[in-house]
């Protein structure tokens, strides 16, 4: 299995989405070490399907093959081990509810595989592709697509790092474009800021990057959410929220291109 999959835009456009977490596969190593009976929850259920027309509207779409459990390609290789908290590291030792993960915890060896067979190849595709845009267009524009259930009761939360990786211009546009979908809006939630990705690369001079979360409830079920593997939807509101994002992202779409 390829460490992600890449839908290129067909006229090499300045959009380009990244969904890290969209995958709940996990490798046969890793299988082999788990703690039996072991729930990996809180994956973006379903954000690949259901952002999945954004190659219909010419974005270059990259996302992770494997779950986040395996190794997170939305953290800073810099902390590449925490074995205590999930959220400063590469490498999971417990769930997000505090459980552990392991039997036996990955060596060394492992993890340094892991990191060069599919965190690196993840932002070595990622930088590619941002640089060839740039070489063609004033600037690069990238979401960094998630999904949440607790930290909000927004529908869609925007995480900029405070303002940080994007301009005040391309905020407003998104905010507007989601709010006229008749999405609840947040910017910058507490927890929902922005992760690695849109950090680092939201850093380029060149590159406007943004952190886009929608809640469960707004697509998956208006249901509560505990300690689970989501493996059902109701269709539905699935259908009509991928709906109104389709319609959101084409005003986005124009609305930047005009600019």
């Amino acid at each position: 299995m390829d460490p992600f999959h890449i839908q290129r835009s067909t006229s090499k456009s300045p959009f380009i989405a990244s969904i890290p977490h969209g995958s709940s596969l996990l490798t046969d190593e890793m299988k082999s070490r788990l703690v039996p009976g072991v729930i990996l929850s809180n994956n973006d259920w379903y954000v690949r399907e259901l952002y999945d027309f954004l190659d219909n509207i010419d974005f270059t779409v990259i996302s992770a093959n494997y779950s986040r459990y395996v190794i997170d390609v939305n953290r800073d290789m810099s902390f590449k081990e925490n074995k205590d908290n999930y959220r400063n590291s590469l490498i999971y030792h417990k769930t997000t509810f505090g459980e552990q993960i392991y039997d036996t915890s990955p060596d060394e060896a492992i993890i340094e595989n892991r990191i060069e067979t599919i965190y690196l190849p993840y932002h070595h595709c990622l930088a590619q592709e941002i640089g060839q845009v740039a070489s063609n267009h004033r600037k690069v524009y990238l979401f960094d697509l998630h999904s949440f259930y607790i930290q909000s009761s927004a529908d869609i939360v925007l995480g900029t790092r405070g303002g940080q990786t994007c301009s005040e211009e391309f905020l407003n546009v998104l905010v507007k474009a989601f709010r006229e979908e008749g999405f609840k809006v947040e910017v910058d939630a507490e927890g929902l800021t922005g992760g690695y990705i849109v950090s680092h690369y939201g850093s380029l001079s060149h590159t406007e990057a943004v952190q886009i979360e929608i809640r469960y409830t707004t697509y998956i079920e208006d249901r509560i959410f505990g300690k689970e593997e989501v493996i059902d939807k109701n269709i539905d509101l699935f259908i009509a929220a991928k709906g109104r994002l389709h319609r959101a992202f084409i005003r986005i779409k124009a609305e930047l291109e005009s600019l």
